[in-house]
């Protein structure tokens, strides 16, 4: 193999390879946009397999797909990186929880992803 080659080789894997490492798409729709953001990393409940027991409104909606390359940043979790963007949006709209419609894990060669609907609620006060 040359030096050319080898060199050449080198550049492409640091200069391609890296911006496979992860990305990531949401949409969000507001439905209610009377509510106040909250700070970026609020606190916010989750639903996976449930709704909450007391009332609530429904402020927005969110789809996000999130992929991370497996060699260059592990496999994508819905508890994690999920988690993470899905708390960002739900605190920009001003949301308490996040209810989990439906998600989909997949891997593609070393790429894994995720796919998440999701609605973000707002507990209503009881008097």
């Amino acid at each position: 193999m040359s030096k050319f080659y080898a060199w050449f080789m080198a550049v492409i894997f640091v200069t391609f390879l890296p911006a496979c490492s992860s990305s990531t798409f949401v949409k969000v729709k507001n439905l209610k946009n009377t509510y106040q953001a909250k700070e970026q990393n609020c606190s916010i409940q989750f639903y996976i397999n449930n709704k909450p027991e007391q009332k609530y409104e429904v402020i927005g909606d969110i789809e996000s797909h999130i992929e991370k390359n497996f060699f260059l940043g592990g496999k994508v979790q819905l508890e994690d990186e999920a988690f993470r963007v899905l708390r960002k949006k739900a605190c920009s709209l001003g949301g308490d929880a996040v209810i989990i419609n439906d998600h989909i894990e997949t891997s593609v060669s070393e790429t894994t992803h995720i796919h998440v609907w999701a609605t973000v609620i707002k507990y209503l006060k009881t008097e």
